[in-house]
């Protein structure tokens, strides 16, 4: 039992000990198609396979360096592209430590979770049902309250995550429910208790997190990704690759053959999607003056991570991670 990855999880905030970082893919997937010959298309897709790759091993030195212990995921190299689902490059999208539960889908890339087996079976759910039941990207997680967007597609999605807010108040948790349909940690951060960031009133932030201090980041970064607009409608807001705005195969390969592993990366166009080590760490993914002088302003020391294909995955350094173990307990933030 003592090799057992530990799994524990109250708030996004807590010492983080345990996380899991992602991976990409690689060329060899391409090799059974007619474009593996064409540069046009291939060389852009290696481009973002060696950075993807490169950007993942800085992120593991970092968490390393603060004396996290990381784990990865790879696909198999003779693994072929319309075989698989996704590459495991955003696990925060898929999965949940909620307490001390880690939650799954059982044959969503069920193939290389080499770690599953690793994880104590009395704190493994698995959820065959509907591959987007929960995630923490979805679930806000401050102590004793979570805050779930439950979005429904259909009454049995309902009737699942229903499910999941009746066991968590259960075991104690105060569940507070919306229904925005989109990952809320591309829209707002709880760095510690009393510090938020955020890009508009995503909560009610007055009657959840009464006296709590909020940082307004309004349309701060599209100027940063004005070469975007350029492909916006081609790719239907779902991804970019600078530099290849008017690369028409590449956009028609990736639209026909990658459509599942692009998200919508204007949900995540600004930079509140972040990792919290501890209440006086966090990994961002660029320098913002006004968020830097508020961190300072909370006692916390930002790390810059630069992931440079963010765009194409859309994730930031929050969904390229999923933390396994964090340090605290159920916490009532707010007596």
């Amino acid at each position: 039992m003592d090799d057992l990855i530990p799994i524990k999880g109250y708030a996004t905030f807590d010492p983080l000990k345990h996380c899991w970082v992602g991976s990409g893919f690689n060329t060899e997937m391409f090799e059974h198609l007619d474009i593996y010959k064409n540069d046009r298309i291939m060389d852009p897709l290696k481009r973002i396979i060696e950075e993807t790759e490169e950007d993942y091993q800085k992120l593991e030195k970092i968490l390393q360096d603060a004396g996290v212990k990381t784990y990865r995921e790879f696909l198999p190299k003779d693994i072929k592209i319309d075989s698989i689902y996704r590459p495991p490059v955003c696990p925060r999208d898929h999965f949940a430590v909620v307490g001390e539960k880690f939650y799954y889908v059982g044959p969503f890339m069920e193939e290389y979770h080499s770690f599953i087996p690793s994880i104590d079976p009395a704190q493994l759910i698995r959820d065959d049902q509907d591959i987007w039941a929960i995630s923490t990207a979805v679930i806000c997680r401050v102590g004793k309250d979570l805050f779930f967007d439950c979005f429904y597609k259909n009454d049995h999605d309902r009737k699942i995550k229903h499910k999941y807010v009746e066991q968590w108040r259960r075991e104690g948790f105060r569940v507070h429910v919306s229904h925005r349909g989109y990952h809320s940690d591309g829209v707002f951060c709880v760095v510690k208790p009393g510090c938020i960031v955020s890009l508009n009133d995503i909560q009610d932030y007055e009657t959840e997190f009464p006296g709590w201090d909020v940082l307004y980041l309004p349309d701060q970064s599209w100027s940063k990704v004005d070469p975007f607009l350029q492909m916006k409608d081609k790719v239907g807001g779902r991804w970019w690759l600078k530099g290849e705005e008017h690369n028409d195969q590449l956009i028609n390969f990736v639209n026909t053959w990658l459509n599942d592993w692009v998200g919508h990366v204007e949900e995540t166009v600004f930079d509140v999607n972040m990792l919290s080590i501890d209440q006086n760490t966090i990994i961002c993914n660029n320098y913002n003056k006004e968020v830097f002088a508020y961190f300072k302003k909370h006692r916390v020391d930002p790390i810059v991570f630069n992931f440079r294909h963010r765009y194409f995955w859309d994730g930031g350094v929050h969904c390229i991670t999923q933390d396994l173990y964090r340090e605290g307990e159920m916490v009532d933030y707010f007596k």
